[in-house]
């Protein structure tokens, strides 16, 4: 049947551009009229994000053009796809057919998990920017756990896909320098790595970590197309959205106007949905209890972090204000630490983000 194996890839991974190839006809529209399981689909894997769940994704475990024997196509890149230049005609061409029922059930299920996919994307293109980077960054995680169990060759056309160049398992420093950027782990920084002709010596698991970066990207962009059919469902979830979020804290003594530019930019990140690593959360956790906010104001200012758990973050931040573990109330970071794990975004004159908030408090209160 013709694309038989791309429709089977797509029901397993429908954010994949190579769809164009093979469903670039399709009718917004219609297609969710058609199958208005997608658009439940769809509405339940955002529902999942605000709840702060993730959606299991299931590994396709098999590409059969690399054991098949019809040899329909004239292509070397199969099974080698770092010389794929995804034109699709090998795949137009295929002869295979597991039975005319199933060929076909196969395609609806593509087109489902695809109009599923698109119609989330749609949803979250609507949806405040949190609510979106929260969905792209629990997807790719997702989808990251799954590509752990999936063949090699469907990693490196998926890896083709995203625009991540691979030779074995090494990346090109280009490919390489744009993910790593938004890992904040030593390990990850490009000194750190060994570099031969251009490639960064990687191995498959850290490949898999590439390509996460890489989908949480691609699934973080807006989408330009919008179907009416889904304004019922948008409502539900903006409802619940404003229910997630509650962003507002009572603040009592503290004053925001003096926290350190580091803080401020964590918060700023937080805000927007992004996602903090964890030596940044913890400086900005302990810093706020420690001038004066209690468990319950600082979990509230996490709740629109994209991989926000309640239960987790509860008992994280109970465990640094001493309330958890041994007891012991932790201190912020000081500033040479927070360089370390560049944390630090400006040369603000003292040694501690204690002192700035304590020297700005002086100032106020001289005045």
């Amino acid at each position: 049947m013709k694309y038989l194996p791309i429709f089977q890839l797509i029901s397993a991974y429908p954010f994949l551009k190579i769809s164009v190839a093979v469903f670039g006809d399709l009718k917004i529209d219609e297609a969710l009229r058609e199958f208005p399981e997608a658009v439940e689909k769809g509405k339940y894997e955002v529902l999942n994000t605000l709840k702060g769940k993730y959606s299991e994704k299931k590994p396709l475990k098999g590409f059969i053009c690399t054991d098949c024997d019809l040899k329909c196509y004239n292509c070397k890149s199969i099974g080698n796809f770092e010389i794929c230049n995804l034109c699709m005609t090998c795949f137009e061409k295929c002869k295979f057919s597991y039975g005319l029922k199933t060929d076909e059930e196969i395609k609806r299920g593509a087109k489902i998990s695809l109009m599923g996919y698109l119609s989330a994307k749609m949803l979250v293109s609507n949806l405040e920017d949190w609510v979106r980077m929260r969905f792209a960054v629990r997807e790719a995680n997702s989808y990251a756990i799954a590509l752990e169990q999936e063949l090699d060759e469907i990693i490196r056309l998926i890896a083709l896909d995203l625009g991540v160049k691979l030779r074995g398992w090494d990346t090109h420093v280009s490919s390489y320098v744009k993910a790593s950027s938004r890992i904040r782990s030593d390990e990850w920084r490009l000194v750190n790595r060994k570099i031969v002709g251009g490639f960064v010596k990687t191995e498959r698991v850290e490949v898999v970590r590439i390509i996460e970066e890489f989908l949480r990207a691609r699934i973080f962009e807006k989408v330009s197309f919008y179907s009416e059919i889904l304004e019922p469902h948008l409502k539900e979830l903006r409802n619940v959205a404003m229910k997630e979020k509650k962003f507002e804290v009572e603040l009592g003594e503290v004053n925001l106007e003096c926290l350190p530019p580091c803080m401020v930019e964590i918060l700023s990140e937080l805000q927007r949905g992004m996602n903090v690593p964890h030596t940044a959360r913890f400086a900005l956790t302990s810093f706020l209890l420690n001038i004066g906010m209690s468990v319950e104001e600082v979990l509230g200012l996490f709740r629109s972090s994209p991989d926000f758990d309640e239960e987790k973050s509860s008992y994280q931040i109970e465990h640094i204000a001493g309330l958890k573990g041994k007891g012991a109330e932790y201190s912020p970071p000081a500033c040479e630490t927070m360089r370390t794990y560049h944390n630090c975004v400006a040369n603000c004159g003292v040694s501690h983000p204690l002192s700035y908030y304590q020297n700005c408090k002086k100032k106020k209160k001289s005045t």
